[in-house]
């Protein structure tokens, strides 16, 4: 697919984006087999108790050090302010495309659907001029609701009182955010990560000999093997009490654990279900289109609804920007009926990238698609359309 194309698609469409954990990368890590071992954790039912909760910690505690505490305590500076910086730059590139657009029929609204519980989107919106909304209202109490959401930005001129709509993008996290905290019933923003703290404090009073490396394992059956030694090891009679104060603090957190059976766990189900249902009427909408960005469609919820829309709404345009060079997801493409599935892969960009194709020289080869090289792609995009005035 040519980047005109492209430019058509962004022209003539309601614009949504599926973020995934590829794009928090390299400062915080993808998930590896944490969602498959706690998947075939809950499956099993023949392990002693303490067993499972030495191994569910421990699962727990690898997924809080790679992914959670991260956003906290910041171990690598440079990396972090690069993922930082690939955010601002993405929103600062589509806020300009929005604002060139020359269709004023379509909404300036931007949905952001991701998986991820990261807090970078919301740090990034904190450092532009974007107009950007979380879900939360308020000042000294921020409460989150999805009717938040069902709302556009406009600005009256000061002589004339000409009102013109202006971009805004919303962030859905389907899988909730380390920010989110359960007060009486009621989603609240934790800004100061308070809950990640009092997580670390009750992690650092549990003697690290309890905890299996599970960086170290291949296989689960690896995992219960090194979890039995250190069960003999150590005498241990009673997990569920060694680890009960880590249990409690870090279930407080309003996010969807990585196992397949995430609805099944999660005391504030009702919010993952209205974002989802958000999600399908986004996609079921018409001459929409779904840029898919650092996600595998490894989530099974997730996948479905794509692709139901993708083969009931045939004015549903996906884009997925395939990290590597081989085609990641040629499933999703060969199961959607329509033909309106689009892997975009950095080899089809690199053989093509010509001046006929780009209206610029050729640059150097793009290895994969992080988001620093999607947002070179939107770059471009954004230098071929014309400005309301006609100027690029």
């Amino acid at each position: 697919m040519k980047i005109d194309k492209l430019k058509t698609f962004i022209q003539s469409s309601n614009i949504n984006f599926l973020f995934g954990s590829g794009l928090s990368c390299p400062y915080l890590s993808t998930l590896g087999n944490i969602e498959k071992w706690l998947t075939e954790l809950n499956d099993c039912t023949d392990i002693d108790c303490t067993i499972k909760n030495i191994i569910k910690a421990s699962i727990y505690k690898a997924y809080f050090e790679k992914v959670i505490y991260p956003n906290l305590n910041i171990t690598d500076e440079k990396t972090y302010n690069d993922v930082i910086q690939n955010y601002k730059d993405f929103l600062n590139v589509w806020n300009e495309i929005l604002n060139k657009r020359a269709n004023k029929l379509l909404s300036k609204q931007v949905n952001i659907y991701t998986s991820n519980i990261d807090i970078f989107v919301e740090k990034a919106a904190e450092d532009t001029t974007i107009e950007f909304n979380d879900g939360f209202k308020g000042s000294t109490r921020q409460i989150y609701s999805e009717g938040n959401f069902q709302k556009s930005l406009t600005k009256t001129s000061l002589h004339y009182k000409n009102t013109f709509e202006i971009p805004i993008f919303n962030l859905l996290k389907m899988h909730g955010s380390i920010n989110w905290n359960n007060l009486d019933g009621t989603i609240h923003n934790d800004i100061r990560l308070e809950q990640i703290t009092s997580i670390q404090k009750q992690l650092q009073s549990i003697c690290q000999d309890y905890f299996v490396d599970v960086k170290k394992e291949h296989s689960l059956n690896e995992i219960i093997t090194s979890a039995n030694k250190i069960k003999d090891k150590y005498k241990l009679v009673d997990g569920a009490t060694i680890y009960k104060g880590f249990f409690d603090e870090y279930h407080k957190l309003i996010i969807v654990n990585p196992t397949k059976r995430k609805f099944s766990e999660t005391v504030m189900d009702i919010h993952f279900y209205e974002l989802m249902r958000l999600f399908s009427n986004s996609l079921e909408k018409e001459n929409c289109v779904l840029f898919v960005m650092g996600f595998s469609f490894a989530d099974e919820h997730i996948r479905e609804i794509a692709l139901r829309a993708a083969n009931t709404n045939p004015t549903l345009e996906i884009i997925i920007f395939s990290y590597g060079n081989e085609y990641e997801h040629v499933e999703m493409q060969s199961n959607a009926t329509n033909n309106n599935v689009h892997v975009f892969n950095v080899t089809d960009f690199n053989n093509n990238n010509k001046k006929d194709d780009f209206g610029c020289e050729k640059i150097s080869e793009w290895q994969n698609f992080d988001l620093a090289t999607i947002n070179q792609v939107f770059n471009i995009v954004n230098s071929k359309i014309l400005s309301i005035n006609g100027q690029r």
